[in-house]
């Protein structure tokens, strides 16, 4: 077995702890912190009203938040001031770490096998080294839109954030028209991870360190200043529930491997949003909007309908009645190995000839023809109802006449 392969897979599992580990710290923490600002009042009012939201930017006198943890009670409260040598708190770190490792992952996984990630022929038939640039490249360029955007088109609020999901509509579109469909839906994964982490790099980091120091001193802060960083935060927080189905996506070949996958992702993206929306009108008034969870739920029945799989090939009808005897008959073993063994086993073989796979893919071994009818689901599910497998840039797919006979073999399959 190639060592660089297996230190590669190895390396991958790793990275991919610290990436889930600390993605669970910055986007849980942030959502935390939201509910406890938004609970925050003057103490001793128990009436809902009145107080801050990120929207609003409106504050009362001394708001405070009275929350409950392993047993102890503790008040959260906006501070005036700050002593010298106080230690801040804050989670910047945990965020260029989530950013840092899912670098590190992209370059590892999809970088490292660009023809089974990242190349879809139909849509662009592109050298390894060209799929790579175009993959990395744009997350720096997506940013410095987004920034310039923000900086200059002189829209605030919702106008902003509207600005900001259409800019997150035509992302979608654009990779899921350039890169195979896994690839496509993590992309838009990696380019909103790259403008929420670069947000807090370039903007609500340095306004926290100039808070801070007006704090320390006993000056006013500048509310300029803190408006801004407080709108980059707010759209973190839109961007972060579409980020984290995004980047899971790949394990459900159905969402991703649709021919409407780009639709459906901006539906994604759309749902997600209101989503965001519903949950901070509920934690305002603790009271459902309807309307926004119906929106919600259509634009998620919508996307989840386009990702459907299709209908099953058609089988051609008899035209004799050894034609009729042999389509009803269960293909025969050998033919069935003959297609997995031509699409399939280059990655699902305990060796895999595809370069940067250590162990099966998937660990689906079908190396072994008497155990392919135990993984006869996930065949279909992932080469016949989608275009996921093989991997557009690996194999050619599958043809009609192959999908009806693993569809008659699964069907009489024990």
């Amino acid at each position: 077995m190639d060592f660089f392969a297996v230190a590669l897979d190895d390396a991958a599992v790793l990275t991919r702890w610290l990436h889930v580990v600390a993605a669970f710290i910055w986007v849980g923490s942030a959502l935390a912190l939201l509910k406890l600002e938004l609970a925050a009042r003057p103490r001793g009012e128990g009436a809902p009203s009145g107080w801050r939201t990120p929207e609003q930017g409106a504050e009362q006198p001394a708001p405070q938040t009275l929350f409950l943890h392993a047993g102890a009670g503790f008040r959260l409260a906006r501070a005036k001031d700050a002593d010298g040598g106080e230690r801040a708190l804050n989670f910047k770190m945990e965020a260029y770490a989530t950013w840092a490792s899912g670098f590190a992952l992209l370059c590892l996984i999809f970088c490292a096998a660009p023809r089974l990630y990242l190349i879809d022929p139909s849509l662009w038939n592109a050298a390894p080294w060209a799929a790579v640039a175009a993959a990395l490249i744009p997350l720096a360029l997506s940013w410095l839109a987004y920034d310039a955007l923000c900086k200059r088109s002189g829209l605030t609020g919702d106008a902003l954030l509207a600005a900001l999901f259409m800019f997150a509509a035509v992302l979608a579109l654009a990779l899921t028209h350039v890169f195979a469909g896994r690839a496509a839906y993590l992309l838009i994964g990696a380019h909103f991870g790259t403008i929420m982490t670069a947000n807090i790099a370039h903007v609500i980091a340095p306004a926290q360190k100039r808070r801070l120091a007006s704090l320390r001193a006993g000056l006013p802060a500048d509310e300029t200043d803190a408006k801004t960083a407080l709108t980059r935060a707010l759209h973190n927080q839109y961007l972060a529930l579409p980020i984290i189905f995004f980047m899971l996506s790949g394990h459900a070949p159905l969402l991703f491997a649709g021919p409407d996958n780009g639709v459906a992702a901006v539906l994604f993206i759309a749902g997600f949003f209101l989503i965001r929306r519903l949950w901070l009108a509920f934690l305002r008034s603790a009271a459902l909007d309807k309307r926004l969870a119906a929106a919600a739920v259509a634009c998620f029945a919508l996307g989840l309908y386009l990702s459907a799989p299709s209908a099953p090939p058609p089988v051609n009808e008899a035209r004799s009645a050894s034609e009729a005897i042999t389509l009803a008959m269960r293909p025969d073993d050998a033919e069935i190995a003959a297609i997995i063994e031509s699409r399939c086993l280059a990655c699902h073989a305990a060796q895999p000839q595809m370069s940067g796979l250590a162990h099966a893919a998937g660990g689906l071994d079908f190396s072994r023809s008497g155990d392919l009818p135990k993984y006869r689901r996930e065949i279909l599910r992932a080469a016949v109802f989608s275009r996921a497998m093989p991997p557009p840039g690996a194999a050619p797919p599958l043809d009609a006449d192959e999908k009806a006979r693993l569809i008659r073999w699964a069907a009489q399959a024990d």
